[in-house]
């Protein structure tokens, strides 16, 4: 998000964007009661100590970003890159695994060419209403339920910090750091806290780690591999995170639910979305140009420039479910330009593909309901405005969002409009849809009728010139 509100800041959208981040949590919050313009978040209005109840006024999810949830570590005199199963995941950061040296660290052939050391766990994890919690807790509940009722269970009769119960069957935005563990407040916090401290893991975005100089170039301190529902062990690469997220299905208010079981040679997880919150009926339409020139970006020429930054590209479909939306629903609302027309992705990664192990779509394949054709161009106004999440001004009124840049489960309530279904790949040759039965007997059966019209023609004319004039 700072480096889209960076860019449209200059020629020739010249955009005045302020961006602070929080957490989604609060982005949501503050959205719902009208004290920022729009918010970005990583989930929909989920369980959380802030940020549960949906505003009053119509608005929209629209997804701008897919990144994989890292289990960022920092574990000396490590040889090779940490392997972890979701089993291990689960049980590290939830304080059941409590020294480095665990048997379970070698089940399922992970880390079977390295010595883990006699080392104290240390988890640390984000007290705030992060949506990473939630998608980390919906990654737990899914593929190890009885890891997270445990946990549950043994945070019972200590109450959290957030107010929030921790439940052994719903996620919820906020994590309660295990006996074991460590709280930080932020997601920049808990990446710095895993730096300094010997023993430390915890779940970062990736480019967290990176920043961090946690990049695989020394295997003690990285970002672990994850096996994933064919036995590979993947790192959440811009590749192996689109590769997943073929599997997530879009909702009717644009949030996804996730599928942490796809399979395929290039997938991981958790591998999620986040999402912009927009009004749509209610605004000016100079802060609706404002919203429309900034998503118009974000999703076109921004998303070519996503993987520089450790994300994934969202693919044709959401690009266009997202720009459509908008103009469709949001008062002064633009097409894309030119350029902007030029630079939508050119398909999607489906299922199918992610299975054969393909890391690149292709053209003019996607997952769900076929796009329209491109928007014309349109010239791109120069509105001072807000288009971010945390606080920022548009169209001279301030506002601020929040927003971890990890993504979002599929779960949340309010927003309007359907979606597209990135579980179902549309194939075809042909560029021109039909529908119904095969059209080609048709074509033959009508060729065949002006065939025998023509013929019945000649024959009425050559009785006439037999006969003569009547």
């Amino acid at each position: 998000m700072t480096a889209w509100t960076n860019d449209v800041s200059q020629a020739p959208y010249n955009l005045s964007v302020n961006y602070t981040s929080s957490n989604s949590g609060q982005g949501r919050y503050e959205f719902t009661q009208g004290t920022v313009d729009y918010a970005v978040s990583d989930t929909g209005y989920v369980s959380s100590s802030v940020g549960t109840t949906p505003p009053t006024f119509p608005y929209e999810f629209l997804p701008i970003t897919a990144a994989g949830v890292a289990f960022m570590y920092n574990i000396p005199g490590l040889t090779q890159a940490l392997q972890l199963t979701s089993y291990t995941a689960c049980l590290l950061l939830t304080g059941q695994i409590s020294n480095w040296d665990d048997p379970a660290l070698k089940a399922n052939g992970a880390n079977a060419s390295v010595t883990l050391p006699n080392l104290a766990v240390k988890p640390v994890t984000e007290s705030d209403p992060a949506g990473t919690n939630f998608v980390l807790e919906e990654y737990c509940i899914d593929e190890q339920p009885a890891v997270w009722a445990q946990y549950a269970k043994n945070e019972q009769g200590f109450p959290p910090p957030s107010g929030v119960p921790i439940s052994p069957t719903v996620p919820g935005s906020n994590w309660e750091a295990p006996a074991n563990g460590l709280d930080e407040s932020s997601t920049s916090a808990v990446a710095s806290n895993i730096v300094n401290t010997s023993g430390a893991i915890g779940p970062v975005q990736v480019n967290y780690a990176n920043d961090s100089g946690f990049t695989g170039s020394n295997p003690a301190q990285g970002v672990a591999a994850v096996q994933n529902a064919s036995g590979k062990f993947t790192t959440p690469t811009p590749v192996d995170v689109a590769s997943a997220l073929a599997y997530a299905t879009q909702l009717a208010n644009g949030t996804h639910q996730l599928n942490f079981n796809g399979l395929g040679p290039n997938v991981y997880n958790p591998s999620t979305y986040s999402y912009l919150l927009t009004p749509t009926k209610g605004w000016s339409s100079a802060k609706g140009e404002t919203m429309s020139n900034f998503v118009n970006y974000v999703l076109t020429l921004g998303q070519q420039a996503a993987p520089k930054r450790g994300y994934a590209s969202l693919g044709l479909s959401l690009e266009r479910y997202g720009i459509d939306q908008v103009i469709a629903n949001v008062p002064g609302a633009v097409d894309p330009t030119t350029a902007e027309s030029a630079a939508y992705s050119c398909g999607d990664l489906t299922p199918t593909e992610v299975q054969a192990g393909q890391t690149t779509p292709t053209c003019g394949v996607t997952n769900g309901t076929a796009p329209p054709p491109p928007p014309g161009a349109a010239t791109v106004a120069t509105v001072n405005g807000n288009t971010a999440a945390g606080k920022a001004t548009t169209a001279g009124t301030t506002a601020s969002a929040s927003s971890h840049a990890s993504g979002s489960s599929g779960s949340g309530s309010g927003g309007e409009g359907g979606g597209v279904d990135p579980s179902v790949a549309l194939t075809g040759t042909t560029s021109m849809a039909s529908t119904g039965s095969n059209p080609f007997p048709l074509v033959v059966i009508g060729v065949l009728l002006i065939a025998a019209g023509w013929i019945g023609r000649r024959r009425l004319q050559q009785q006439r010139r037999t006969r003569g004039p009547a």
